[in-house]
């Protein structure tokens, strides 16, 4: 991809990423191990505090020892034009909340949503004019509800607010994607180490679990515009008594979802979120007395690519990365998830719409026997878990044996997702990363190649957010600096570096989205407080 460079922009120097693990831990029945995203607190086990909404993971408002990032309290001046015809910026003035843009989206009508941390749902009606700040008082719900206590593992449906104060400050708006018309679906993160805060196991009852205020923080709405006011449903997601058999009075371990993807034309929602990924029925009415059951819930969770070290630890964290695969099968597909040590093509698609059969081809394994045909599921979960970046351990050995690496390999071999793009031209991924750049896999987790700013691809390795356009160019967003490029086929490159401006150059480009409807628009959340929109060719 060398040939063809077109910069629009100074070159920049790629900053540090520093890495952090925590071992151990996990609150589970596991011995889990969650890996730590780049400068922040994931949400939740081990021994990881998920810090302040300005933690929020890995695009926090600037990185420890790191450059500088842009913006002030006092706020985003966009002075345009910027980068010429087919951009518009919207900065404070025009509503967006300094330092808090954590993502932007646009549903069916095209109205556009910026997740804005603490400071709530932003709302820009008709994609044109200024945006309308929305809060706890408008009806957003970062928290569940709770459970009674069981006889014989039957739940007794209480349905009250399990936080009695709920705040953005504690549990800020981290995502966004939109809907159908005047619909959009928003994410939250939990408090700081609400995964580890429920203290379940398989016989003890909900009022021995901890603080409910905490362990069901987060997770998601679905809000509806209605008028000049919000519509709200929220998503507990969360599996109630009996539901899962291991776990038979319930279980607490998604909180904060990182990224939502709504897949248009269906009924499915796919949350990303700490410790592994969901999915939920995008027509889901709310049922504050479900308790949970897979009736009444409007989620399935949870699964997740994870595998044990040679220590026992169990290894999941933090699923930034989502893509529904192009490839129709029978009219369903497979999505796309990566995280922070492993990513999966998860076969809804391939098993015909069913999450518990895709579950287990992501999941299930055995120490024994592996090869044996009845085990042949056994062997595909590990055949669909990829180490993008690999640790050089490998997932199993030549007999088909599952290998298990040590806590110093793997943690020096972690791969970081950030995003997900999928190329309906061939039905490759690109997988970006916090502090690794990109890779291009094709349909089945095989390498293509490499895009990196060694290799001159990229301005920095530090990828926070990615997006495949329209025309089959690749938008890359930047967590330190370098603002965004786009790489286009062919090999023509271009970085939009300082022409940004000081402010947005250096802010984190947490968010790339593609509107669903035409003529298409792309949408760039700048964590700084600003949102730009690209109507161009």
């Amino acid at each position: 991809m060398r040939s063809g460079w077109r910069w629009v922009g100074p070159a920049a120097v790629a900053a540090a990423i520093a890495i952090g693990v925590a071992c151990g831990g996990g609150g589970s029945d596991r011995n889990e191990s969650n890996v730590v995203p780049p400068d922040g607190g994931s949400g939740d086990g081990g021994a990881v505090d998920s810090g302040s909404a300005a933690d929020a993971g890995a695009p926090d408002a600037g990185p420890d020892g790191g450059p500088t990032d842009g913006g002030t309290d006092a706020g985003v001046i966009i002075v345009p034009p910027i980068l010429g015809a087919g951009w518009t910026f919207y900065g404070t003035a025009d509503g967006m909340p300094p330092n808090n843009v954590m993502g932007v989206t646009a549903d069916e009508d095209g109205n556009v949503y910026v997740a804005g941390g603490d400071a709530g749902l932003f709302v820009q009606r008709g994609g044109r004019g200024s945006f309308r700040q929305y809060g706890i008082a408008d009806g957003l719900h970062p928290y569940g509800y709770l459970m009674g206590d069981m006889a014989k593992f039957k739940g007794v449906p209480d349905g009250s607010p399990s936080d009695p104060n709920p705040t953005l400050a504690a549990t800020p708006v981290i995502s966004v994607a939109g809907g159908k018309g005047g619909t959009v679906f928003v994410g939250y993160q939990g408090k700081p180490r609400c995964e580890d805060a429920w203290a379940g196991d398989q016989w003890s009852q909900p009022s021995a679990w901890g603080d409910p205020a905490v362990y069901k923080s987060g997770d998601a709405d679905k809000v509806t515009l209605a008028g000049d006011a919000l519509s709200v449903v929220h998503y507990d997601i969360f599996s109630g008594p009996g539901v899962v058999a291991a776990e038979p009075v319930g279980r607490e371990k998604l909180c904060s979802i990182w990224r939502i993807v709504y897949q248009h034309g269906t009924n499915y929602l796919w949350f990303g979120g700490n410790h592994g990924f969901a999915l939920g029925k995008a027509d889901f009415a709310g049922n504050p007395t479900c308790n949970g059951q897979l009736g009444c819930a409007g989620v399935l969770e949870h699964v997740h690519p994870a595998f044990n070290d040679s220590a026992g630890n169990f290894v999941t964290e933090d699923y930034w990365g989502i893509a529904i695969d192009p490839l129709s099968q029978g009219g369903l597909h497979d999505v796309w998830f990566g995280g922070m040590a492993r990513t999966t093509r998860f076969r809804f698609g391939e098993t015909g719409g069913s999450y518990f059969d895709a579950e287990a081809r992501t999941e299930a394994w055995t120490k024994n026997n592996i090869n044996a045909p009845a085990n042949a599921a056994f062997k595909a979960a590990y055949q669909n878990r990829l180490d993008v970046w690999s640790d050089g351990v490998g997932e199993y050995d030549a007999a088909g044996n599952p290998t298990f690496p040590t806590p110093a390999q793997w943690s020096a071999g972690l791969d970081l997702v950030s995003g997900i793009a999928a190329d309906p031209a061939d039905n490759s991924v690109y997988i970006a990363s916090f502090g690794r750049g990109i890779r291009h896999l094709d349909h089945d987790g095989n390498f293509v190649g490499d895009l990196t700013a060694e290799n001159k691809t990229l301005f920095a390795n530090n990828v926070s957010a990615i997006a495949l356009d329209t025309d089959g160019s690749l938008w890359v967003g930047y967590k330190y600096e370098g603002g965004i490029s786009r790489i286009h086929k062919g090999g023509v490159v271009e970085h939009y570096a300082n022409v940004l401006g000081p402010q947005l150059e250096k802010s984190p480009v947490v968010d790339i989205q593609i509107s669903p409807i035409s003529p298409r628009k792309v949408f760039f959340a700048f964590q700084s407080g600003a949102v730009a929109v690209y109507e161009g060719n």
